[in-house]
């Protein structure tokens, strides 16, 4: 059977049982369910106020250029988006029910076939929307990740599954365990690709701890390797050092491992440590690393065939800490490549983030900002049909991405519609002194019209 669910989430939609349009049995109702749908209401809305719409703004190609928040039902919405976005959307990040009845506000009583349905319809037209070179995200908890998994290798295609990232969202500490074996703390994001042959994500760095491998130093790299005078951090903290021998071993380990951190990060083309050398190294750097074992007191130089300059001592190469800093969230700390494990970003704190609050189900603007750095780049189209409180659309606007949100239930003074007023008016919560945003822009607001 190929069955479409429409999916209502409204109080109302909750009393009623779900309505199933089965392919076979009522083609008519599944054409019209599908048919562009009329869009009521409309305004602007910008930093003066809410405005009557006169017009969509659109490129000399004739494609729409505005942020658009639509209030509706997304399967229907998406369907009426479809003539105009088909082919353009760069990112897709979508947080759905789980199907499981602990999700707050969503009618989410379904069956696990039905709640399979209900999302099967969705991805389906989401992949219609996508570029070429785009992606979706969809982020779901232990309870239907491999279900859902299995559902976007049908659609997406087993090849073009991208990643499986877990995130840590919650602190085993102050719950129980409701579920028998260990507490969960960790949802997942299902990264694939429209095309992953096409996809090229950016490549990016978090922060990390100062790294006590890097405990050496060289005390005059300016000048040339042959006279370079090779030392330690602690040689050349012995005297600060010395201060707090009394204290006991752990606090005086943490002040040694909080000195040598900080000579580190100010003195980074000095501090270094030593790497072994692979034997699929250049020919430069293989000849290098023999003469070096046969001296072992002078360093060689060596250029890479990639044009890079190695320094090498007794057999290994010599690693500067300048390669570990990196300016993350504009600081320069250092850094190690960003992996499918993610527990750096809070998930607490969040609350007011936007000026509006959510008790359940509210996602950290800063996890947003990460998916839109690695997948979009300004003035691409990101797409979020569970838009709930509007933490896709809120950060899209602050990083000068085009954004398109669709969501059917009314969070009334929490909205969407408020939150995107607050970034339009300079809002300073969440990623906006990370990025700099000072307020500016506009959306236009929709619904769809009932019962069209």
């Amino acid at each position: 059977k190929d069955c479409v669910l429409e999916g209502g989430m409204t109080k109302e939609d909750q009393k009623r049982d779900e309505i199933f349009w089965n392919e076979i049995l009522a083609p008519d109702e599944i054409s019209r369910l599908f048919d562009p749908k009329v869009f009521t209401n409309a305004k602007r809305i910008d930093a003066k106020g809410e405005h009557k719409f006169d017009g969509f703004r659109t490129d000399e190609n004739g494609d729409i250029k505005d942020n658009l928040i639509i209030k509706g039902n997304n399967l229907l919405a998406l369907h009426s988006l479809k003539k105009r976005f088909a082919g353009k959307v760069k990112l897709i990040y979508i947080d759905p029910p789980y199907g499981k009845d602990a999700d707050a506000f969503y009618n989410d009583r379904f069956k696990q076939s039905s709640w399979l349905t209900f999302m099967k319809n969705r991805l389906d037209i989401a992949r219609q929307l996508l570029s070429p070179v785009g992606s979706i995200v969809v982020q779901i908890s232990d309870f239907n990740v491999a279900r859902l998994m299995l559902l976007l290798d049908e659609i997406f295609g087993k090849d073009n599954f991208v990643n499986k990232i877990t995130i840590r969202t919650k602190s085993s500490a102050g719950f129980k365990v409701v579920n028998k074996g260990v507490m969960e703390v960790a949802e997942y994001l299902l990264i694939y690709a429209k095309d992953k042959r096409l996809l090229d994500p950016k490549v990016l760095y978090v922060e990390t701890q100062y790294d006590k491998n890097y405990r050496l130093v060289i005390k005059n790299p300016q000048d040339s390797p042959d006279k370079w005078v090779f030392s330690s951090i602690e040689r050349e903290l012995s005297d600060e050092i010395e201060k707090y021998q009394t204290l006991n071993k752990e606090i005086f380990d943490k002040i040694k491992y909080y000195l040598f951190s900080k000579y580190a990060l100010e003195n980074p083309d000095k501090v270094f440590r030593y790497t072994a050398i692979n034997e699929d190294a250049g020919k430069n750097t293989l000849k290098a690393k023999q003469q070096s074992i046969k001296n072992p007191d002078q360093v060689y130089v060596a250029e890479s065939s990639r044009g890079e300059i190695r320094y090498i001592k007794n057999g290994q190469q010599i690693s500067f800490y300048t390669k570990k800093l990196r300016n993350v969230d504009n600081k320069i700390v250092p850094s190690e490549m960003l992996t499918n494990i993610w527990t750096d970003i809070s998930w607490e704190g969040i609350a007011k983030e936007g000026g509006v609050t959510l008790k359940k189900g509210k996602k950290p603007e800063k996890l947003i900002k990460r998916m839109l750095e690695m997948f979009t780049t300004k003035d691409d189209i990101v797409m979020d049909f569970f838009m709930g409180t509007g933490t896709t659309c809120a950060v899209a606007h602050k990083m000068g991405r085009q954004y398109i949100g669709v969501e059917q239930l009314d969070y009334g003074e929490n909205s969407a519609v408020v939150r995107l007023k607050n970034v339009i008016n300079g809002d300073q919560t969440g990623i906006s002194k990370t990025v700099g945003w000072k307020g500016r822009g506009d959306f236009v607001y929709l619904e769809l019209l009932k019962w069209n």
